[in-house]
């Protein structure tokens, strides 16, 4: 399994509803692809761990980084593990207005 770290600018017009509307699908979708992580939004940036197997989540890195609801798509780190840091979460959006709970999961 790997765990990655990614980071991105919103576009102008995404509303916090949006990025809600952006959680539950990704949760959803995620749970079937058996990828699990977290989403932090500051209301410009993005800031986002996916873990799970390689493929999975090269296959899902590839999507999101097309959408044009975001900019400056850039993966930061990327680590193979052998635990989750966040095993019980298909998708969660962290209110935090810093990305630190996001930022150290690349750290366990």
């Amino acid at each position: 399994m790997i765990r990655l770290l990614y980071f991105s600018t919103s576009r102008a017009n995404v509303s916090r509803s949006e990025v809600d509307c952006i959680v539950a699908q990704a949760a959803e979708k995620n749970a079937t692809l058996g990828i699990t992580g977290a989403l932090a939004y500051n209301g410009r940036n993005f800031c986002q761990v996916l873990e799970g197997e390689e493929q999975a989540v090269d296959d899902l890195l590839q999507v999101i980084e097309r959408d044009p609801r975001h900019t400056g798509f850039k993966v930061i780190d990327s680590k193979e593990i052998s635990e989750r840091y966040f095993p019980d979460w298909s998708m969660m959006l962290v209110q935090d207005l810093d990305f630190s709970t996001v930022i150290n999961a690349m750290q366990a």
